[in-house]
Parts: C-alpha cells; sequence; structure tokens
C-alpha cells in the first residue's frame, strides 16, 4: 500500500515539475526579457535627453 501511494505522490510530484520547466519558467523569462528590454529603452531615451539638454546649455550645439 505503501509504494501505492509513493507511486501517486511521485506521478504528481513529475506533474509539477513538468508544469514548472515547460510552462511557468519559459513565461517568466519572455518577462523578464520584456522587463529588462523596456528598461534599456527608457535609459536610451534618458540619456539621448540629458544630451540634448546638455547640447542646448552650451549653445544649442546639435541643435536643428
Amino acid at each position: 500500500m505503501s509504494c501505492l501511494r509513493l507511486g501517486t505522490e511521485l506521478r504528481a510530484t513529475q506533474r509539477k515539475v513538468n508544469a514548472l520547466e515547460n510552462i511557468f519558467i519559459p513565461e517568466y523569462r519572455d518577462t523578464i526579457h520584456f522587463i529588462e528590454g523596456s528598461l534599456d529603452e527608457r535609459e536610451r531615451a534618458a540619456l539621448f535627453q540629458r544630451k540634448r539638454g546638455k547640447a542646448r546649455q552650451t549653445g544649442g550645439a546639435g541643435e536643428e
């Protein structure tokens, strides 16, 4: 009887592991990739704005 219970628990645990490996972890990786891309884009925009502000302060060099 205990072997039967152990087998049942083992199958349930294996299903949970498969769900983590095939569903949840890839979704989290995609989410992390999206967040990193958004942060990189914000950083580039902030850098551009700082350069533009600095150019205006130094006499408008580079302004169109």
